[in-house]
């Protein structure tokens, strides 16, 4: 029996994340283990009146392909594909690998020349609708260490909610970063500062991922400094880095180093120039997402978390980085840390002050009412106990 919230994660996707409609030309890229939502995409984009294609983004082709191709080979990006996205009104790509580790064994060095190659495509995505969502596989519930029932009600469960509503949430955080000149983060071995001056911070609430719920911002590449650890671990090609502390001085990385994957971490820095220089800040504020799942797309969004990328910025923000990467690592804030806007907390011990105000007037108008029932008069309606 098929399982209903496939078909509204396609209606979401499809009606409010893209927008499609008639006349749209949609490229959707996913696995064959996505094949039940791809079915439910391609009903939803044929009542807008639009039309597809789908690629197949099944890592074990790139993998035999990468393995077999030279350097000259993979350095050059097909100029038909990319033409094929240039050429769409939306894109939408679909996570749902049968083996999450596929990559594992290519060799590093040849992974950044295709990162390098396919680096063009962000371009050609630039200015359309685009989303990024996730099937459940019983691969990436393996990684999340849950059954795969479980793990499809923790999908769906973030995915089918309110966006409207949730968006309007989130613009409280985005208001309040858009008036900032600068950010600064402290907690566990971290204490960094970033400038947000003149940039354009930005609500994610499921147009560009699904799931969603963060707000982001491309600092200011060169007025970065500081020190910052991030305790969650990042899968990047079927590697893992564990434990990865970065040193900026003038908005470079000047030392990394990582309790596991550390090799991995100084090549994905020297793919290229703009590797070194952060291209987002994220702060995570969906506490529907309340796990860890070594899974990016769901573990940026996690409530009381921030997230740094190093690579690509994001230019409706402001920002002007260029790369072929974007890698996003964690740092869970809940515990020890603070987040600062022009020297004012904004965020600690697990709650930003709005929430806390919100709090406490809660509190109050609980004891007002109680206070006005303890003091009626005769001829009140009241209740006692013995009533």
């Amino acid at each position: 029996m098929a399982d209903p919230r496939v078909a509204e994660h396609a209606r979401i996707v499809v009606n409010y994340s893209c927008k499609i409609k008639r006349g749209d030309f949609v490229v959707i890229g996913a696995t064959p283990e996505a094949r039940e939502l791809v079915v439910a995409l391609a009903a939803e984009i044929g009542r807008a009146g639009a039309g597809f294609v789908v690629t197949d983004m099944d890592e074990s082709i790139h993998r035999a392909y990468i393995l077999a191709a030279d350097a000259e080979t993979l350095s050059s990006f097909p100029p038909q594909e990319l033409d094929l996205f240039r050429g769409a009104d939306a894109i939408i790509q679909v996570i749902s690998p049968s083996n999450t580790h596929e990559m594992g064994d290519v060799p590093p060095m040849k992974l950044q020349v295709a990162a390098r190659a396919r680096g063009a495509l962000g371009g050609a995505m630039e200015g359309k609708r685009w989303n990024l969502t996730l099937h459940p596989t019983k691969a990436l519930a393996q990684e999340a260490k849950m059954t795969y029932e479980a793990y499809c009600d923790f999908v769906y469960s973030a995915i089918i909610r309110d966006w409207a509503g949730f968006a309007s949430e989130m613009s409280v955080l985005s208001e309040r970063l858009a008036k900032a000149k600068s950010v600064r983060i402290t907690g566990e071995r971290t204490d960094i500062t970033l400038s947000v001056e003149g940039r354009r911070p930005k609500v994610s609430a499921g147009d560009h991922n699904m799931p969603s719920g963060e707000v982001f911002v491309s600092p200011v590449e060169t007025a970065v400094r500081g020190d910052v650890y991030f305790d969650l671990p990042v899968l990047y090609q079927g590697r893992e880095i564990r434990g990865a502390q970065l040193s900026f001085r003038s908005g470079r990385v000047v030392k990394s180093s990582a309790e596991e994957g550390g090799d991995t971490l100084k090549d994905l820095l020297e793919v290229d120039q703009g590797a070194k220089r952060l291209g987002e800040l994220g702060i995570g504020m969906n506490r529907g997402i309340d796990r860890f799942t070594r899974n990016i797309l769901f573990d940026e969004k996690m409530g009381d978390t921030i997230h740094m990328a190093v690579g690509r910025a994001y230019p409706e923000t402001g920002g002007t980085n260029k790369s072929a990467i974007h890698i996003d690592m964690i740092k869970s804030m809940k515990e020890t840390g603070t987040i600062y806007l022009d020297g004012e907390a904004v965020y600690e011990k697990g709650r930003f002050v709005w929430e806390e105000e919100r709090s406490r007037k809660g509190l109050e108008s609980a004891a007002q009412r109680s206070q006005t029932g303890r003091t009626r008069g005769p001829g009140s309606h009241s209740r006692r106990p013995s009533d």
